[in-house]
């Protein structure tokens, strides 16, 4: 009996081909393997997908198997070549995020686009840009030209320029008065205009918004950080406006309550903001702690916090914890065991 095709695969007016039967139960495997058709070879060969790939990022996208040569998916596969991406894994994860990319009019979209990108981006950005949101061919070209002159119209320029790019490309694809907005608050901020710190300020208020950003500056002004400290603390650290206001208190108590730094400490180390305190401020707060307790040589009095955590984990282990007599009190107190609990209640009283 001749396998019969469910009606609702009509439309693809393509052979029935083995993606579609591990779909469809109800579709017999043909004693032979059928003509996948030139889409589906050319993604399978040269883009490094799989049947159940295609089946997930093409579901929407059946006419597009209908294409009975694959000149114009190998001139934009030797553009996307010609930005770095030569592997077939780094081809898969753009297709995947772009499914309709391969299939752009490669002379008229994408070829045009990346020639304007490299008016005013360095090679290397273009290609972490393209890896990291293939999206951006989805813009209008002239909507990408004029995100970039309003961003050089207000002096990023440059390397700056490519960076914040690479970083935030969502900028190119913003409405202006999005732009700028989280240009006017990174320059309120006292971030030099043009500079990558700039740019990396500009990326977090977009990400951000007017609303959440208030709201961080007034949640580091209630824990006694002045106006100064705070345009301070957002120029060496830009990144601390994105944390949640919960691990800003959190950290904050922790390592001025307990840990015993001060202010100008956070001034001066801002990674304290950022770090983890369950994984590392508190179980290495609980080593010195220890150490200090038994009055090791090998952790003098002064030694604080600070010092700890800029060390690499293992570096922290090997010199403190590993390399010790008591190692295995350390690494029970490290990991939070009984002696840890012991000496965090004993500062707690």
């Amino acid at each position: 009996m001749t396998n019969r095709v469910p009606l609702s695969f009509h439309y693809l007016s393509i052979p029935t081909t083995p993606i579609i039967a591990n779909f469809c139960s109800e579709i017999a495997t043909p004693a032979t393997t059928p003509d996948r058709g030139v889409v589906t070879e050319f993604l399978l060969s040269k883009c490094g997908l799989t049947d159940a790939d295609i089946a997930k990022a093409f579901r929407h996208k059946g006419r597009i198997f209908r294409a009975k040569s694959s000149q114009n998916m190998e001139e934009v596969l030797e553009l996307l070549n010609g930005c770095g991406l030569t592997t077939p894994a780094q081809i898969r994860r753009v297709v995947l995020c772009n499914p309709q990319l391969l299939f752009y009019r490669s002379g008229r979209n994408v070829k045009s686009k990346l020639s304007f990108l490299r008016t005013f981006m360095q090679e290397e950005d273009i290609s972490k840009l393209v890896k990291r949101f293939s999206l951006i061919f989805n813009s209008r070209e002239d909507k990408l030209k004029s995100a970039t002159s309003l961003l050089q119209r207000l002096g990023v320029e440059g390397k700056a320029l490519s960076h914040l790019v690479v970083k935030q490309p969502l900028l190119m694809r913003t409405s202006e008065e999005k732009v700028m907005e989280s240009f006017k608050q990174a320059e309120n901020l006292g971030f030099k205009k043009g500079s990558k710190t700039f740019a990396v300020a500009m990326r977090a208020f977009l990400g951000l918004g007017k609303e959440k950003l208030e709201r961080k500056l007034h949640c580091l002004s209630s824990l006694s950080f002045s106006n100064e400290h705070i345009s301070e603390l957002s120029r060496r650290e830009p990144r601390i406006l994105g944390l949640s206001e919960e691990k800003l208190k959190r950290n904050v108590d922790f390592v001025v309550n307990s840990a015993g730094l001060s202010l100008a400490d956070l001034l001066k180390y801002p990674q304290l903001f950022s770090l983890s305190l369950e994984k590392r401020i508190i179980p290495r707060y609980r080593v010195i702690e220890a150490l200090k307790s038994i009055q090791m040589q090998e952790v003098k009095r002064e030694t604080t916090l600070r010092d700890m955590v800029q060390l690499t984990e293992k570096n922290f282990l090997d010199k403190y914890v590993n390399k010790n007599a008591k190692s295995s009190v350390l690494w029970d107190i490290y990991h939070g065991g009984k002696a840890g609990k012991l000496i965090i209640d004993k500062e707690k009283h």
